[in-house]
């Protein structure tokens, strides 16, 4: 982090709160916390599935909190490039370090409901609850600089979509159009274009060897190739996950709609990698 960063007491936002009530009980909101999973059925196996769920999106949340860090000094670094590259990226691999702790904590997560043995318990009772509608991921994809690849990914045989999808795009598909219009030309694969194009060499390849000799950019591909790394071993991860847990009920579809083997595949065939060349160079 850079050291000219200081740090100041912060007022509350609150300004009648008294503090020498606030407990870790209270400051956590821990009764609150786990009040939030209201399973369906006597089913403590989902009671697991909606914790670890709900770990992830936690994580998610955090994580789109600091892209926008990321994002704004990554900005402000190509912005302020002395040496006509970028400048000083210790403040953008700052918070994209942590992202990506974040993101192994979810990678590390969501493989925990494959331990889960009773999905058949509760599976007929959730309705179309689908990772599919999770809005925090579909925000941090944007941000990332991913095309709308799940568009129409529940259509069925006769090209209907199912309710899952449906209801999603009425709950937030003006949020997400207005997320695409806000990071179209503010996500991650704009800037790694951007210190491409910046770059001496007659192709992608020398680009990016001759990056390799900048320290501040080298820094920066080196969070892009591993965030590039987490995201797809999250997709591969889910379909993993989904194929243990549907065979263990007999499904070939998942709860929200979709053939899930060809949609899940469908990120690491339109979308992957996020980051082109960085593969074959780190």
């Amino acid at each position: 982090m850079s050291e000219s960063y200081t740090f100041q007491p912060l007022p509350l936002i609150n300004s009648s709160l008294d503090i020498s009530d606030n407990h870790y009980w209270n400051y956590h909101n821990i009764e609150e916390l786990i009040s939030c999973k209201k399973p369906l059925t006597a089913s403590l196996d989902e009671d697991l599935f909606i914790a670890v769920h709900q770990m992830c999106e936690l994580a998610f949340h955090q994580m789109i909190i600091d892209m926008e860090r990321v994002l704004k000094t990554l900005a402000q670094a190509l912005q302020d490039a002395t040496d006509q590259i970028i400048g000083n990226t210790a403040e953008v691999c700052y918070f994209f370090r942590r992202i990506l702790r974040l993101y192994e904590v979810v990678n590390t997560t969501m493989p925990i409901l494959a331990t889960m043995r009773a999905f058949a318990e509760f599976r007929t009772s959730i309705g179309p609850t689908s990772g599919f509608q999770s809005f925090q991921f579909r925000h941090l994809e944007i941000m990332s600089g991913v095309c709308k690849y799940w568009d129409g990914g529940t259509k069925n045989a006769e090209g209907k979509l199912h309710i899952a999808e449906i209801e999603f795009n009425q709950r937030y598909g003006e949020q997400v159009a207005q997320w695409f219009e806000l990071y179209r030309q503010h996500n991650l694969t704009y800037y790694y274009q951007i210190l491409i194009n910046r770059a001496a060499g007659n192709s992608q390849a020398e680009c990016l060897v001759n990056l390799q000799t900048n320290t501040n950019a080298s820094a920066i591909l080196q969070c892009f190739s591993a965030y590039d790394n987490l995201q797809r071993r999250f997709h591969k991860s889910h379909l993993g996950l989904a194929i243990t847990q549907l065979k263990i009920v007999g499904a070939d579809i998942g709860t929200g709609g979709t053939s899930f083997r060809d949609y899940l595949a469908k990120y690491d065939r339109e979308e992957a990698p996020l980051f082109p060349g960085l593969e074959d160079i780190l």
